[in-house]
């Protein structure tokens, strides 16, 4: 389900100010707050944003009212809102992500959970900074009651779902690779490596040594408070497992910026 019509190409365009627009991905398991982070983002202060959703829960969440009420607002506002039900429950996630890549071909994407809501003005302040910087790789928002456990050992500034990153060429490549062919320690599978999201793309932008920023006064909510910190997050295999990943894509893709494997 389409709520606005798309660009000829499908691409992103520039707004009156000059602003590239951004491409957001949303991957649901049907999370009763998906409704207010559709909200969130359908009431920031740019409308330059084109909003794309897949479903990997048991019932399609249009069938909720709040996501229908949210899918009107989105026409109200003029803000492409496009809808896919995927039925894939082993890597549910993985390949979730890879679907919205189809359809998020940048250059600025945005991957936000959903249960995470931003105020109104964390996307224009983002982009602000993404569009001024020419090696953009990812600029960060704080995340509030996050479930990854502090202490995880990531280089810093840490990529968190709702930052926006910069695809080319080359990271295009290499992010449909990593999604069409990893299992995420958030997938169902158990016969395949597990990596992780979070430090496979942390450690793919320092590694191309684009340029990353956390903005400390730009603060997101995580709405899920019963959630618990995911304690596997801190096995030292996994974040060396996916630190190695970006390594190896970087050295299939772009053997000029060859990094040596320990």
């Amino acid at each position: 389900m389409d709520t606005h019509p798309p660009t000829t190409d499908g691409r992103t365009t520039a707004d009156t100010s000059g602003q590239t627009s951004l491409q957001i991905g949303i991957l649901t398991r049907g999370k009763p707050t998906l409704g207010m982070v559709l909200s969130s983002l359908l009431l920031q202060d740019t409308t330059n944003i084109r909003v794309q959703i897949v479903d990997t829960s048991e019932t399609p969440v249009m069938r909720r009212s709040d996501v229908n009420m949210a899918m009107r607002l989105a026409h109200e506002r003029g803000i492409y809102c496009g809808y896919e039900f995927s039925r894939e429950r082993r890597r549910a996630f993985s390949l979730g992500r890879r679907t919205l890549l189809d359809n998020l071909a940048g250059p600025y994407t945005c991957f936000v959970d959903d249960d995470i809501v931003m105020p109104s003005g964390s996307i224009r302040q983002m982009l602000a900074w993404a569009n001024n910087e020419p090696n953009c790789g990812f600029v960060a928002p704080v995340c509030r009651n996050s479930p990854i456990p502090h202490g995880v050992p990531l280089q810093s500034p840490r990529y968190v779902p709702g930052a926006i990153f910069r695809q080319d060429a080359l990271t295009r490549r290499i992010l449909l690779e990593y999604y069409e062919t990893c299992a995420d320690i958030l997938d169902h599978e158990t016969s395949l490596p597990r990596h992780w999201e979070v430090a496979f793309l942390t450690a793919l932008f320092q590694l191309l040594e684009r340029k990353c920023q956390l903005q400390s006064d730009n603060i997101i909510y995580h709405l899920d408070y019963q959630e618990r910190p995911n304690w596997d997050l801190d096995e030292p295999s996994l974040t060396a497992r996916s630190v190695q990943k970006a390594r190896e894509l970087i050295n299939k893709y772009s053997p000029a910026a060859a990094i040596d494997l320990p």
